[in-house]
């Protein structure tokens, strides 16, 4: 292997961009460069760094300007080196800011605040870095949904009904910090087992449409929820909710709408759901931003019950089944036509993830 000594830090950095872009780990790109590189080899944190930078967004490889005039005591020339700073380190905090620039906390405040009008945002969390394929197939699926329901009859939407699996605790977790205490100096403090800190928790299947919950069924304890688990006790039990509703046609006629886990693609829930006579709605991976339990109903119910401990799972499943009876019918429906509109925005991105209010 011939030695790198002409390979500089700029082309190291614009390799590490193009192995990020293939969704490379930041430790496989170093070993790659330290193969090629040997002794001149950026370390593993500056890798690490450059590979974090461009899964923010980051397309140049150039550093970025550093403010380097020298500091004067006008406000305007502080206002000037604080503006270059933050630009530079978005996400430096007001003491950062202080220290460098050489001036008060309160001060530096002042001017981010007032005189720059900035504010501290969360940056945007993304459930997973999406390909260009992944892209691709959520446009591709938002537009073949869009066409067959946006602007339909509101029916359309009413036959829809949708699902997945979610873990509910049965107590509110506890924390780590929840085990510090005070002791004298010179005190051991106990030996306390890591999984005493795990909460119990059930994995719940839930399925709902735009008239209300379907049904809510708990995972037995050590069953693993395989694609056979869903097609022999899951869709059964929501098979016996519609033939109740709807007696004459049962399950016939309407959608499924869950996403791509294995259990749900399997070729057991397939023909199960074929069985049905229903037919399923394309949802393509790494999209819970556009799947009604992951954006809406989850969240809500999780909101519900937090903070309340419940003695065992027959006390948590009455819980759920009472939160999921009082969520008006209305909700229900209106969280189909978000999921209409959050359509539109994966059309609007272009396939990528995108904000939501």
């Amino acid at each position: 292997m011939a030695s790198c000594l002409n390979f500089s830090e700029l082309e190291q950095r614009t390799y590490i961009k193009f192995r990020t872009i293939l969704e490379i780990p930041p430790k496989s790109i170093h070993d790659e460069l330290a193969t090629i590189c040997r002794e001149d080899t950026l370390s593993y944190s500056t890798v690490r760094r450059w590979v974090s930078l461009f899964r923010e967004g980051r397309t140049s490889v150039q550093d970025a300007p550093r403010p380097g005039a020298p500091k004067l005591a006008t406000n305007n020339d502080k206002l000037s080196e604080v503006k270059e700073y933050v630009e530079s380190f978005p996400h430096s905090s007001v003491e950062e800011v202080a220290n460098y620039v050489g001036i008060s906390t309160g001060s530096a405040h002042t001017i981010l605040k007032a005189d720059l009008e900035l504010r501290k945002v969360q940056v945007r969390w993304v459930p997973h870095f999406l390909t260009f394929p992944q892209k691709a197939a959520r446009l591709q699926m938002a537009k073949e949904n869009l066409e067959i329901y946006e602007g339909s009859d509101p029916g359309r939407l009413l036959g829809i009904v949708t699902g997945d699996e979610t873990w509910i605790q049965f107590k509110p977790p506890i924390r780590k910090q929840d085990g510090r205490l005070w002791l004298k100096k010179g005190e051991v403090p106990p030996a306390v087992c890591v999984s005493d800190f795990r909460t119990p928790k059930v994995l719940y299947c839930i399925f709902f449409d735009g008239l209300g919950p379907v049904v809510q069924i708990p995972v037995p304890k050590g069953q693993t929820l395989t694609g056979q688990f869903y097609a022999d006790v899951v869709l059964p039990e929501v098979e016996k909710h519609y033939l109740k509703r709807r007696p004459n046609t049962g399950t016939r006629g309407l959608k499924i709408l869950h996403d791509d886990a294995r259990p749900h693609k399997s070729l057991a829930v397939r023909q199960k759901i074929k069985d049905m006579g229903m037919d399923e709605v394309p949802h393509p991976p790494y999209s819970p931003d556009i799947a009604p339990c992951d954006f809406w109903l989850f969240r809500k119910l999780k909101d519900n019950l937090s903070g309340r401990e419940f003695e065992d799972r027959l006390s948590l499943g009455r819980a759920i089944y009472r939160y999921l009876e009082v969520i008006p019918k209305d909700e229900y429906r209106k969280t189909f036509e978000n999921w209409i509109k959050r359509l539109n925005s994966v059309v609007a991105y272009k396939g990528d993830y995108f904000e939501h209010s």
